[in-house]
């Protein structure tokens, strides 16, 4: 029997079916969906948890790379710089002359120790660059300047290898009127770097040649040698990290393998390129592309480039309370360039200044100032056309406000005349800043006797080496061990200088600045801050007092601690080898006589 259906029955039921279809597919999809969605979430939250382990291995493998620059800085560096000093003590000869076999185990001492401390140094330097840790000092810089510096520093190194250093005859011609924005120190040390290699590899006799080009907007250099080369397929390795150019002498010549890596690093901060290639002749070329102008940085600014953001987000100096040692020091120099120059440095020194356009003014200015607030000394120009020297000398001598203020001469080259009347006190300096600063150092203390210093040190060995460095000096050093031992001295009798540690036992060299601060009479105490680490420019500022300088251990020797202490403070009217005050110092250190 045939049942039959009407059409327009017929026609709903296949809708519904259709329908129904749908559904049952909508639902089977929405099912498989949902289960993909679920995987899908699972496998999320198990990377999310993967992810937090990560992220928890990697800030635990921070804290220990940051627990090992640390102990790198103060635990190797510390020890190494005493190991150093005290062989340059022995290699100097203070304490006696060696045998022959003596000497040269002595030389063996010191390469090897010079090998780990320039190894130490670049794997510091990478790490800092590497975290952003190393931010560059930006400034106007003169590219014949920083060539001169480069070269001097190379010449000993070429001397020994008969290498001589070159300047290509366009590179002169075009290097006088060259400038360019770039860290001045770090562009020194990628030239001494590659002219470091380019002589080690450079066989006796041959030349390592500075071209210069100079198109508007940038400049190139090329380091060229005339040694073995570079193979082809290590044209771009040799700037990885302890990569060499694999050859048998390799080893011999030396080297971390860290320094082109170093040298990469710094070019590409400063926006920079940097590449290696084969000469057509014999040799290789170092080769790097900079630009001249660096677009964050302002030059409207006093004393150079300086970042503009670094400078939005630099920590303030705090500023020292007044107190008689802010009394100020006159220039007096009718060249307005050369005095801006010279009042740029004593003003970064921490010293208050006052300008005088010729000798008239002067003579009003320190005859006018209030008797609180006295003219510490006059820095005379001997070149001025208004009043001849011996003039101005007289008129000062004459007035009893201003009869004995210290006078420091700038000679430039002056000849000496006959005519000029002799007057206590005043000194002749070339325009050179350490000389300069050394010659008012003592002017302004010459009638105190030796200069006196106190070391802020809590490693021993290490104050004993540079206690020795000063045993043939007329400057008196004082040891202190300790924070509380460091204020027990200062308040006992002003230092004219401070060594200062960062690590102590009892605290640390922030808060002993800190306290210092707080004292008018300490408040602009000269310091050499001498520490194990690299200090940010946040850092440096919490800890400049009068004139500051930074010394890095292990980057300095004991020697460049040394003359840099003889510009800072006044070491009397000569030297005196066995100064009974000083052993009678050093014994209250509680160290042994050096």
């Amino acid at each position: 029997m045939v049942i039959s259906i009407p059409a327009p029955t017929a026609v709903v039921l296949l809708i519904l079916l259709l329908i129904i279809g749908i559904l049952v597919g909508v639902i089977v999809q929405t099912r498989r969906k949902s289960s993909e969605l679920r995987v899908q979430l699972d496998a999320a939250r198990q990377r999310q948890q993967e992810d937090e382990r990560e992220l928890t291995q990697r800030s635990a493998l921070d804290t220990l790379k940051d627990e090992f620059v640390s102990t790198v800085s103060h635990e190797l560096r510390t020890p190494l710089t005493s190991i150093r000093g005290a062989l340059g003590l022995l290699s100097s000869g203070v304490f006696g002359n060696l045998d022959v076999k003596s000497q040269n185990l002595l030389r063996i001492a010191l390469t090897n120790t010079d090998r780990l401390i320039r190894l130490i140094n670049d794997l510091l330097d990478l790490e800092r660059m590497d975290s952003g840790a190393a931010v560059l000092q930006m400034r106007r810089c003169s590219l014949p300047e920083l060539v001169n510096q480069a070269m001097e520093t190379m010449s000993a190194l070429a001397d020994a290898g008969q290498v001589k250093l070159l300047v290509a005859p366009g590179a002169k011609v075009l290097m006088p009127n060259v400038f360019f924005d770039a860290d001045p120190d770090r562009i020194l040390q990628v030239l001494t770097n590659l002219f470091s290699n380019a002589i080690k590899f450079a066989p006796a006799f041959s030349s390592v040649t500075l071209e210069v080009e100079t198109p508007p907007d940038e400049l190139v250099f090329r380091v060229v040698d005339q040694g073995r080369g570079i193979p082809e397929d290590q044209l771009e390795s040799i700037f990885e990290r302890f990569k060499q150019v694999d050859h048998p002498d390799a080893r011999a010549i030396g080297g971390t393998g860290l320094g082109l890596a170093i040298c990469r690093s710094i070019i590409q901060q400063h926006g920079g390129s940097i590449w290696a290639q084969r000469n057509v002749v014999k040799g290789a070329s170092i080769c790097i592309r900079l630009p001249r102008h660096q677009r964050t940085y302002d030059a409207s600014l006093v004393g150079g480039y300086t970042p503009a953001a670094k400078e939005a987000s630099a920590v303030p100096v705090t500023p020292r309370p007044e107190s008689t040692l802010d009394t100020p020091i006159l220039i007096c120099d009718d060249n307005k360039a050369k005095r801006t120059k010279i009042v740029t440095q004593l003003r970064a020194r921490g010293h208050c200044v006052l300008e005088a356009g010729s000798s008239e003014e002067a003579i009003e200015i320190a005859k006018n100032r209030p008797a609180q607030s006295p003219v510490r000394a006059i820095l005379l120009d001997l070149q001025m056309s208004d009043m001849k020297r011996w003039e101005i000398l007289k008129l000062l001598t004459r007035n009893g406000t201003t009869a004995n203020i210290p006078v420091v001469c700038l000679s430039m080259g002056v000849e000496t005349d006959d005519a000029t009347p002799s007057r206590p006190g005043p000194s002749a300096s070339p325009l050179s800043e350490d000389y300069l600063f050394a010659e008012l150092s003592n002017a302004l203390l010459s009638d105190r006797g030796p200069g006196r210093v106190l070391l802020v040190e809590d490693d021993l060995d290490l104050a004993n080496v540079v206690l020795g460095g000063f045993a043939k000096t007329n400057v008196l050093v004082e040891h202190a061990a300790t924070l509380y031992r460091a204020k027990v001295l200062c308040r006992e009798r002003r230092p004219d200088l401070l060594i200062l540690d960062l690590t102590l036992p009892d605290g640390d060299g922030f808060s002993l600045v800190e306290w210092l601060r707080s004292l008018p009479e300490l408040a602009s105490l000269p310091l050499i801050v001498y520490s194990g680490r690299e200090l940010e420019e946040g850092d440096q500022s919490k800890l400049r007092l009068g004139p500051t300088k930074f010394l890095t251990k292990a980057r300095v020797q004991s020697r460049d601690l040394e003359q840099l202490v003889l510009t800072m403070v006044p070491q009397g009217r000569g030297t005196n080898k066995s100064d009974p005050d000083r052993e009678g110092q050093q014994r209250s250190a509680g160290l042994p006589i050096t």
